[in-house]
């Protein structure tokens, strides 16, 4: 019997690189039945692009990275582990992990961050426990780049035979501006170029689509949202395509860690979304199904910042795990009137008022300067929040203030 209750995080020294960060147990749903899946992220080295600009503005993944080559023997290592929980996991419980997520916090397919080799030794393992469905994590770039080179997709389509392959690609937005916002390595038409590729070779398109990264009001983040999933739809032309969205949270060294420290009149402090927020965004696409799903960051493990939702300046912790379970039973069950009923138990109030919020600057200027900054944290070798945190004098808006900065320099 599968029970939403078996939930599981095993962390293990995120310095050593023969261990991976963690593995996870959780329920979910796999065409239409309930399911358990194991998440793991492994030890690495880093994104390649963090690596050279700094990173994306709103990502955290910057913070686990080990800044250092993982050898193939090292990555072997922790797949043996693995494969270790993988059978205590199937031997402990009533039914097996049916699918599999490998995420290396980075590119999959770019061989400076895990070898072939490595690669292949997990569809193995895959092959090997029988699961379902793989999940892996890359960019639009990293697709296109190989897809002219080594053909990685192509291979591991063909290794793993019958089992799904899922390629998840952080588009986080279609809008080049907020892309922009955003510091993404890849264009728009590199996204919308890949998608097609990771279909015509045989594996499952998804993407993440991020709700409110730095510098955007509530209601943009809603409207590029919507208007993302919907482009992503009409990319898609009928075919399978799987949908994330997700709601930004506190991360260290990102440009809303630092936004968060202003004060709260600032039009742009800023603070995650509201779920009424998500639950809007959901409200428009009734007949998707589990091709989209909402990650929310409840109290459902010790690796989700649960902390964070305690000082949150609404929705009590209980009403918001409440209102996460009536989410799961919306996605996982597909009941759907349970959306108007979670809705119902949200504060409208709070909706209403982040309605009002205006951004001083146009969109356009937003991404100017945030480039400007961009450049400056990389010329110091900091990241963009510590360059902040030490050089930028507030004085008015943080933006106006931001201009000042860079016009005295």
């Amino acid at each position: 019997m599968i029970s939403m209750t078996d939930v599981l995080n095993i962390r293990f020294d995120p310095s050593d690189p023969s261990k991976p960060r963690s593995i996870n147990l959780y329920f979910d749903h796999y065409k239409g039945e309930p399911i358990y899946r194991t998440v793991v992220y492994l030890a690495n080295s880093g994104c390649e692009w963090s690596r050279r600009t700094g990173g994306c503005t709103m990502c955290g993944t910057k913070n686990s990275a080990l800044k250092k080559p993982i050898s193939d023997e090292e990555f072997f290592a922790q797949l043996e582990i693995v494969k270790e929980y993988l059978g205590k996991f199937n031997a402990t419980h009533e039914a097996p992990v049916k699918t599999l997520h490998i995420y290396n916090d980075g590119f999959f397919f770019n061989d400076s961050e895990i070898g072939p080799k490595v690669r292949e030794a997990i569809y193995g393992i895959a092959r090997s426990f029988n699961i379902k469905k793989v999940v892996v994590e890359t960019n639009g770039s990293d697709i296109i780049r190989d897809n002219k080179t080594n053909n990685h997709l192509g291979r591991a389509v063909e290794l793993l035979g019958d089992i799904e392959f899922e390629v998840t690609l952080g588009i986080e937005s279609t809008n080049p501006l907020v892309r922009a916002l955003y510091s993404k390595p890849d264009s728009v038409e590199d996204v919308k170029n890949s998608l097609e590729i990771i279909r015509r070779k045989g594996a499952i398109s998804k993407g993440y689509v991020l709700v409110k990264g730095p510098l955007l009001t509530e209601v943009e983040a809603y409207e590029d949202c919507v208007s993302t999933i919907k482009t992503l739809q009409q990319w898609s032309k009928g075919e399978r395509f799987r949908i994330e969205f997700q709601p930004v949270c506190l991360l260290p060294n990102t440009l809303h860690e630092y936004l968060m420290t202003l004060d709260r009149k600032d039009p742009y402090y800023w603070e995650p979304p509201l779920l009424s927020t998500l639950f809007r965004i959901l409200k428009h696409f009734p007949t998707m199904g589990e091709d989209l799903y909402s990650a929310l960051f409840a109290k459902i493990d010790t690796d989700s910042p649960w902390d964070f939702w305690l000082t949150r300046p609404h929705d009590d912790p209980e009403t918001t795990y409440k209102i996460y379970l009536k989410l799961v039973e919306y996605y996982l069950h597909r009941k759907y009137d349970t959306i108007e009923a979670a809705l119902k138990l949200v504060n409208e109030k709070l909706w209403e008022e982040r309605k009002k919020q205006v951004a001083p600057h146009p969109l356009e200027e937003r991404v100017a300067i945030v480039k400007k900054l961009l450049g400056l944290s990389k010329q110091n070798n900091m990241h963009l929040s510590d360059y902040l945190k030490t050089n930028l004098k507030l004085d008015g808006n943080f933006l106006d203030s931001c201009k000042n900065h860079i016009e005295k320099l």
